[in-house]
């Protein structure tokens, strides 16, 4: 038996994919490939596959992590049968043995192009970084406690760990940010935007989020380590 980390992206149309019906597409693609992932035991055996964070629905992931149990079987090999069967817009990127734990995620960078005119680009910029700093900002956030759902005011200003607009072309704005993204809590971007809307009392005409890299709890690289 060997642990694999699959590093894949999901970009186009695939982002529209929901987490479930991505495990069901890996799970096809294993069996069509013939890789021998290994299950659990019990009445109900399942694949050993884990995912680091999903994405939320309509996010592009550059670079997603996957790990696997399978019966000896080379890294090369997994990569060449596995890219055959996935769909358009999921791409295999690299296959490796894991040298830390998926669970040592702890921030997500993210790189969100919005597209309005209710502002020049230049002060969308200085509106949504003022915003975005503002000491104890917080945001509503839909959670359980217990059995009842509850709504929760959660810290953004203890949860944006770095904020950059970054508008090199001048047709869009472009914000780049690091947000807490772990196994017991994460941020969800389309909160930090529909903050952005209700706050600055503007409509986005589109807002394209892209989850670039996925960070450790002390603030690395996730992949450089790996």
């Amino acid at each position: 038996m060997q642990n694999v980390r699959i590093i894949f992206s999901k970009t186009d149309n695939a982002r529209f994919i929901s987490h479930l019906d991505l495990v069901r597409c890996f799970q096809r693609a294993f069996q069509r490939a013939n890789i021998p992932i290994i299950f659990t035991e019990g009445f109900n055996p399942k694949p050993y596959m884990t995912f680091a964070m999903p994405l939320s629905l309509g996010i592009e992931g550059l670079n997603e992590i996957l790990d696997i149990k399978v019966k000896n079987m080379g890294f090369d090999e997994i990569k060449i049968r596995l890219e055959k069967e996935m769909p358009e817009g999921i791409k295999i990127l690299s296959c490796h043995e894991p040298e830390i734990k998926a669970s040592e995620v702890g921030f997500s960078q993210y790189i969100i192009e919005i597209k309005q005119r209710a502002m020049s680009l230049e002060a969308f910029d200085k509106a949504v970084y003022e915003l975005l700093t503002t000491p104890g900002l917080t945001v509503s956030k839909l959670g359980k406690q217990g059995k009842r759902k509850v709504v929760k005011e959660i810290s953004l200003t203890e949860n944006i760990q770095s904020l950059k607009n970054w508008n090199d072309n001048r047709e869009t704005n472009v914000i780049t940010m690091i947000l807490t993204s772990n196994n017991s809590f994460g941020i969800n971007p389309f909160l930090v935007l529909n903050l952005i809307e209700e706050r600055l009392e503007i409509s986005f005409d589109s807002a394209h989020i892209i989850r670039k890299k996925m960070l450790t709890l002390d603030g690395k690289d996730f992949y450089s380590l790996d």
